[in-house]
């Protein structure tokens, strides 16, 4: 196994940048992690986000406990970071809308996941904003939930996401990688992406998939080039 490699915060937002879930998924994989953010999707199509995750957390209110307002959370939350809010899942009330779309870009903040219901998905789309959410649904969150903490660890779809965990977010869905492993999976995750990409190469010189699987140790994808031909030899 190869050296983890230590990469710097700026250097991980970048080398992610030009990585998908997938890539990353396979390398948290082997790995024994699991990161996946089930039942989470993408709301604007094509759109993506990078950046650490600054967590949210609503509780529900009894009704008729008087006026709970939306939650102003935002106005500490630092530019490039992603937003990770949890309701936690419930979907029948929105923590997300225009509002908050139009100051999160204003604060250049990287882009949102919500654990439950965003709105105003016309609006998001119109001005691109990386939204990703379990649901859509127009109902106000006022009077049904409150802001319970800030910057804690959350469990959503069953994946734990800590504050500063390195949030990938694609078509494919939703990614939380700890920081302590980011490094780690990231280097694997490009070792796997070539790999993908050699396989297809062969096989588009007419290698059969099999042998095109076996030559490039698709059971392995995220071993480096040498430790690959070391192997074959």
């Amino acid at each position: 196994m190869s050296a983890v490699i230590q990469i710097d915060e700026q250097a991980l937002i970048a080398a992610c940048e030009h990585l998908d879930t997938a890539c990353l998924s396979d390398a948290m994989d082997s790995m024994g992690l699991d990161g996946g953010l089930l039942g989470i999707d993408q709301q604007v199509p094509g759109a993506r986000c990078v950046g650490f995750a600054y967590t949210v957390c609503y509780e529900s209110v009894e009704v008729g406990d008087g006026f709970r307002n939306a939650a102003n959370y935002i106005d500490d939350v630092p530019a490039n970071a992603v937003i990770v809010s949890s309701n936690p899942g419930r979907t029948d009330c929105t923590t997300w809308g225009d509002i908050l779309t139009h100051v999160a870009i204003g604060k250049q903040i990287a882009g949102t996941i919500i654990d439950g219901a965003a709105r105003d998905i016309d609006t998001v789309r119109r001005l691109g904003y990386p939204l990703f959410s379990r649901a859509r649904y127009m109902k106000s969150a006022k009077n049904r939930v409150q802001l319970k903490a800030v910057q804690v660890p959350l469990s959503i779809g069953g994946t734990r996401v800590a504050p500063g965990d390195l949030m990938v977010c694609d078509s494919s869905g939703c990614i939380a990688i700890a920081r302590e492993h980011a490094s780690e999976v990231v280097r694997r995750a490009h070792a796997v992406e070539r790999t993908e990409q050699d396989i297809i190469a062969s096989v588009g010189d007419g290698l059969s998939l099999k042998q095109a699987r076996a030559l490039h140790r698709y059971d392995q994808p995220w071993l480096s080039t040498e430790a690959k031909q070391r192997a074959l030899s």
